[in-house]
C-alpha cells in the first residue's frame, strides 16, 4: 500500500514516523503541520533516502530551532545561534523530542547515518528505534537496568553518531557508535561566584557482523576520549572520572563516581555476557583530557557490546572560561577483526560541543 498523505489522526496509530527525502520534497510543506504535530507528541520521525536530514529539516527546521534543546547545523553569524542543516550525504535522520510539561525547549535526540548503503537502511531504522526507546527510558526515569544518576539535571542528549566498516567485498563487517548523555549542576557561593559542574556520560556500542566471504567479524579494541580544553581554558577542569586505572579478563564493570558533597554522582553497572574485557584509564588534567581504551577477549559477532564511561568538568568562575558553556569534544574508535587478525577500523567519531545548564548545542562533528 502507497500512502501519499498522512492526517493527525493517522500518526495517532504510529510508534515511529518513516518518510521518504523524495516524499518530503514533493508533499512536505502540504502536511508539515502534520509532521510538526508528530514531533510535539514525543513521535519520533525518521527521514531515509538522498539528502535525507535536510529534506526534514526544510519541513521542521525553524521548529527545531525555535523548541529543540539540541540543534545541529551551522553559525547563523548571531553569537553562537545555530541554522538547523547537515552534510548532504546524510541518508538517514531520525529526530524524536521528549515533551516537558512547561518546558522552553524539549530534550532532543538526532540520531544521523552518513553515507550507509541502501542495503542498511532497514537496520538503520530499526537501530535509530531501538536508540529512541533506549533514551526515552533513560530521560525519563533517570536511570537503567544499569545506570543511576543522583543530583544532577538532565540537559541533553547528542547522538547517536555512527560509522561503519566493510569487507574487502563491501558487506557490513562493523560499527561503532557513539552518544552522550550531559547532565548539570551548581553550587551557589555569590551571586557572581557560582560553581558549574557537568557531567558527561558517554555510551559507545560496538558491534561486529559475520559476513558470507570473510568470516565473522568482531570487536578487538575501542576507546572513547574527552577534551575539555583546560590549557585554553583554565576555569574547565577536569574534576573526576571513572571508571580509573585498569583491570584485565573482566566481565562485570561496575563503578561509582560521587563528586562535589557527595551528593551528586552516577553508579554504573555492566556485565558482559559474551567473553571478557580488559579496559586502561588515561588521564591529563593539565590539558583537561581523559581517555579509556577497551580491549575484547573472545567476544561474540553479531553482539553488541555498551561502554559506558563517564566524567565530571568543574567550571571555576574565578578562571578564565570559568562560567558556561562548557566546550569539549568527544572522540570514539573501534578496530575489528576476523580469522586473519585485527586490521579494519571505521572512522573516528568525533563531536564538538557547548553545554549550557539547559542545552546543548553541536559546534562540529566529524565521522
Amino acid at each position: 500500500i502507497i500512502i501519499t498523505g498522512i492526517s493527525n489522526q493517522t500518526i495517532s496509530r504510529c510508534s515511529i514516523l518513516v518518510i521518504s527525502s523524495d516524499w518530503l520534497e514533493n508533499l512536505g510543506n502540504e502536511y508539515g503541520g502534520v509532521i510538526i504535530n508528530a514531533m510535539q507528541r514525543g513521535l519520533p520521525v525518521m527521514a531515509i533516502g538522498p539528502d535525507a536530514g535536510n529534506s526534514l529539516l526544510m519541513v521542521v527546521g525553524n521548529f527545531i530551532a525555535s523548541k529543540a534543546a539540541l540543534i545541529v547545523g551551522i553559525p547563523t553569524g548571531n553569537g553562537k545561534q545555530l541554522r538547523p542543516e547537515l552534510p548532504t550525504n546524510v541518508v538517514a535522520l531520525e529526530i524524536a523530542m521528549i515533551p516537558i510539561r512547561n518546558a522552553t525547549r524539549y530534550p532532543t535526540i538526532w540520531e544521523v547515518y552518513v553515507n550507509t548503503p541502501p542495503t542498511n537502511i532497514t537496520y538503520a531504522v530499526l537501530r535509530a528505534w531501538k536508540d529512541y526507546n533506549t533514551a526515552r527510558a533513560f530521560q525519563q526515569y533517570g536511570s537503567s537496568l544499569s545506570v543511576n544518576i543522583q543530583g544532577f539535571n538532565y540537559v541533553g542528549h547528542v547522538g547517536w553518531y555512527a560509522t561503519n566498516t566493510y569487507d574487502w567485498y563491501g558487506n557490513l563487517a562493523g560499527q561503532q557508535a557513539l552518544s552522550v548523555d550531559f547532565y548539570y549542576t551548581f553550587y551557589y557561593i555569590t551571586a557572581k561566584n557560582n560553581y558549574y559542574f557537568f557531567l558527561n556520560l558517554v555510551k559507545h556500542d560496538v558491534t561486529g557482523f559475520p559476513t558470507h566471504l570473510s568470516g565473522a567479524f568482531t570487536p578487538c579494541v575501542a576507546t572513547e576520549a574527552v577534551n575539555g580544553y583546560t590549557s585554553k581554558w583554565p576555569g574547565q577542569v577536569l574534576f573526576y572520572s571513572a571508571p580509573i586505572g585498569g583491570s584485565s579478563n573482566q566481565v562485570t564493570i561496575s563503578y561509582e563516581e560521587i563528586g562535589l558533597f557527595g551528593k551528586e554522582g552516577v553508579v554504573v553497572g555492566e556485565t558482559i555476557t559474551q567473553g571478557s574485557v580488559n579496559w586502561n584509564y588515561l588521564s591529563n588534567p593539565i590539558e583537561g583530557q581523559d581517555k579509556w581504551t577497551w580491549t575484547f577477549n573472545n567476544p561474540s559477532t553479531d553482539a553488541t557490546y555498551t561502554l559506558v564511561p563517564a566524567d565530571i568538568f568543574q567550571l571555576n568562575p574565578n578562571l578564565p572560561g570559568g562560567q558556561p558553556p562548557l566546550i569539549e569534544t568527544i572522540n570514539s574508535t573501534a578496530l575489528f577483526g576476523n580469522y586473519l587478525g585485527c586490521f579494519n577500523a571505521p572512522s573516528t567519531i568525533s563531536v564538538t560541543v557547548d553545554v549550557y545548564p539547559t542545552s546543548v548545542t553541536v559546534i562540529s562533528t566529524s565521522t
